[in-house]
C-alpha cells in the first residue's frame, strides 16, 4: 500500500505543476517535459521518508517472489531425481 501511495503522491504532484505551467501559459509539451523535470525534482526533495518506505516494501515483495521461485525450483529438481533414480541431476 505504501507503494501505491508513495505513486498517488508523485502522480499529485506532476499535476498540479502541470496545472501551474497552464495557468502562466504553457500549454505544449514543452510544458509536459518541464512539469516531468520539476515534480520528479519536487518529489525527491519532498516525499524521502514515502519513498524509503515505499522502496522497503517493493524488495520485500522481490524477495518473498524469489524465494517462491527458489522453493518452486527445488521441488521441481526433487521430481525430476525421484523419477530417474538411476540418473543424476545436473
Amino acid at each position: 500500500m505504501k507503494i501505491v501511495a508513495y505513486w498517488g503522491a508523485r502522480t499529485g504532484i506532476f499535476v498540479a505543476v502541470l496545472a501551474i505551467l497552464a495557468a502562466v501559459g504553457w500549454f505544449d509539451i514543452i510544458a509536459v517535459i518541464a512539469a516531468l523535470v520539476i515534480a520528479w525534482l519536487v518529489s525527491y526533495l519532498t516525499l524521502p521518508g514515502l519513498r524509503r518506505a515505499a522502496q522497503e516494501q517493493m524488495a520485500s515483495a522481490m524477495d518473498a517472489s524469489q524465494r517462491g521461485i527458489k522453493r518452486l525450483d527445488a521441488e521441481e529438481d526433487q521430481e525430476i531425481s525421484s523419477d530417474r533414480p538411476g540418473e543424476t541431476a545436473r
